[in-house]
């Protein structure tokens, strides 16, 4: 009835968190950056150009003009070592995996990657940290003040994604990374990542039907997309796509005369891995050979080491990716899972993982957006959920009161109001509902009163899936982690 997870990764949040006591950051006025950033996709004279430019055609134009403007121009872009990675599933993985490798060869790195889980300054990463705020809000007022200066009307700056892209480059240059690692934002052929001419090496993960209005509705479509990042003379690498991706991936390969290489999973590694077996054949195998042929191509390449390699894999914790948190009464499992196919990989994982023990088994779930819930909740059935709760990725006025900081903004969504959120919640509840008559079903506004509800079944015992949104990974680990609200 309807009711009331040898060497760190990437995101160091423990020295991130020395330095916010160290007193370093000015969190002002990187919240007031932040809360300009969310202007650039929330001001009414931006929401009433973006149907014109927003126009995927248009967005490359776009972000030549802002990038000119900004005093960065294609010949100073072109010195950037960059490797650029695209896909629909485990894009971010497949980019982490190549920043730990990387980095444990002795490269200096740097890794733009979307969206953030916490704080917007998590896509901007240096030598594996997120840059800090006072240094966000630095290259940040440095970079809107210079565009807003020149701005021929008010609505004449990059919004959101754009503006984020263009911020990333300028720091990757000033900092003289060794290798700049671009996640695709969405698709490939128009996206803001795709102003570099030059890269040196290209990767493209498991292909899957995603973002539908931008990229079209069949996988031909989004594979001619996704292919949009292969440039001359580049070393792409592809994991193996259904046979309909794999010839239009292929044709324009030969289009854009690059040499383009499949990838077999062929990724072993001899203990028990936390990751699952799937994600590693296919993400840790192209990573692996993204990152060998990177270094192959660089000037007194260092000697790639298998071995080393491998242990950096092993060691990526890409944070709401097959994590594991317990927390008093409960084990939380979190994945990231907004696909069929990434579902029924992260759905084969909490069984693994759950399936010998008597706890009883919860799902924490939502999906906004253009995706449907049915899609993947009907792959969720198999998990035999004694309790489903549906949830906003908002976090309540109680708990933020309380919270180690209140900055906000970095999560706020500032296009779609809170009753848009309400609504979704409520819908997804009653598909959940369609497909399994029987089940017991709560909906809650925000994941902290979802916790709570858990919490106060001292009695009980409980595995608990997140998943179906980023966002809501993004709430969740706010909640669990000390660690990561040690960033706030």
């Amino acid at each position: 009835m309807l009711g009331h997870g040898w060497c760190n990764f990437s995101i160091n949040y423990r020295k991130v968190s020395q330095l916010v006591k160290s007193g370093s950051i000015m969190a002002s006025n990187y919240e007031k950056a932040v809360e300009t950033l969310n202007k650039l996709q929330s001001n009414a004279e931006y929401i009433k150009q973006a149907k014109i430019r927003n126009n995927p055609q248009n967005n490359l134009l776009e972000m030549e003009k802002f990038l000119n403007r900004s005093g960065l121009y294609f010949d100073q872009l072109d010195k950037l070592p960059v490797i650029h990675i695209t896909g629909t599933n485990g894009k971010g993985t497949t980019c982490s995996y190549c920043e730990n490798i990387l980095r444990n060869h002795g490269y200096k790195t740097g890794f733009f990657s979307s969206p953030h889980l916490i704080e917007v300054r998590e896509r901007i990463r240096l030598n594996g940290i997120p840059i800090s705020q006072d240094d966000f809000a630095k290259h940040f007022w440095r970079i809107y003040n210079q565009l807003d200066k020149v701005k021929s009307a008010s609505y004449d700056m990059p919004l959101y994604f754009r503006f984020l892209t263009l911020m990333a480059l300028h720091i990757f240059l000033s900092a003289q990374v060794d290798v700049a690692i671009l996640e695709v934002g969405i698709g490939g052929e128009y996206d803001c990542t795709n102003i570099v001419r030059k890269t040196l090496v290209a990767g493209i993960t498991p292909l899957d039907i995603d973002h539908t209005l931008l990229l079209g509705n069949s996988i031909e479509s989004i594979a001619w997309n996704k292919a949009g990042i292969m440039k001359p003379n580049a070393e792409v690498f592809c994991v193996q796509q259904p046979e309909a991706a794999m010839k239009v991936l292929k044709d324009r390969s030969k289009e854009r005369k690059c040499n383009f290489h499949v990838v077999e999973d062929h990724y072993t590694y001899n203990k028990v891995s936390r990751i699952p077996l799937h994600v590693l054949r296919t993400n840790a195998s192209l990573s692996l050979s993204i990152s060998e042929a990177f270094m192959k191509l660089r000037p007194n390449h260092n000697k790639f080491n298998l071995e080393m390699a491998k242990q950096s894999i092993e060691h990526t914790q890409w944070p709401g990716r097959y994590e594991i948190i317990p927390r008093n009464n409960s084990v939380f499992y979190l994945d990231g899972a907004h696909t069929e196919d990434s579902m029924q990989v992260c759905s084969d994982w909490f069984l693994s993982k759950t399936g010998q023990d008597n706890r009883k088994r919860v799902l924490i779930f939502n999906v906004i957006g253009q995706r449907d819930p049915e899609k993947l909740l009907i792959i969720l059935l198999k998990c035999d959920f004694d309790i489903a709760i549906f949830t906003t990725n908002n976090f309540d006025d109680d708990y933020l009161k309380n919270a180690v900081n209140k900055n906000t903004s970095d999560n706020k969504d500032v296009i779609n109001p809170a009753p848009y959120h309400k609504e979704r919640c409520s819908e997804n509840a009653k598909v959940w509902q369609y497909l399994n008559s029987s089940a017991t079903v709560h909906m809650f506004e925000s994941f902290p009163q979802a916790v709570k509800f858990l919490e106060n079944h001292t009695d009980t015992q409980f595995n608990v899936l997140v998943t179906g949104s980023i966002h809501l990974l993004g709430a969740a680990l706010f909640v669990l982690d000390r660690t990561l609200k040690g960033l706030l």
